[in-house]
């Protein structure tokens, strides 16, 4: 409703560092430079916000704990010991992969 597509005029030359916008491009041949498409940030952070008390609740209530991790970049791939990685192997690691 808010959103204003002529603020996005020079993105559709190039991609956003830090944004899901290549990814959704490459992914389902979509280009939503106007903004507000799922990519954006304005529609996940419901789904972020959910699942972030989805997290704590499973935690809290039920002992499990959610671990996620990049298993590969292009052609790279990680070798991750399943049995053994914590939260604090992914989140000392900038890529995110706890084997590096």
């Amino acid at each position: 409703k808010n959103q204003r597509s002529q603020d996005y005029k020079e993105m559709s030359t190039a991609y956003r560092p830090s944004h899901a916008d290549a990814t959704y491009d490459f992914k389902y041949g979509i280009r939503a430079v106007a903004g507000g498409g799922r990519s954006s940030a304005r529609e996940a952070i419901g789904r972020c916000a959910a699942g972030a008390i989805a997290k704590k609740l499973l935690k809290t209530v039920a002992g499990t704990e959610i671990l996620a991790y990049v298993s590969s970049v292009r052609d790279v791939q990680s070798n991750v010991d399943l049995a053994s990685f914590t939260l604090e192997d992914v989140e000392s690691n900038i890529v995110r992969c706890p084997d590096q």
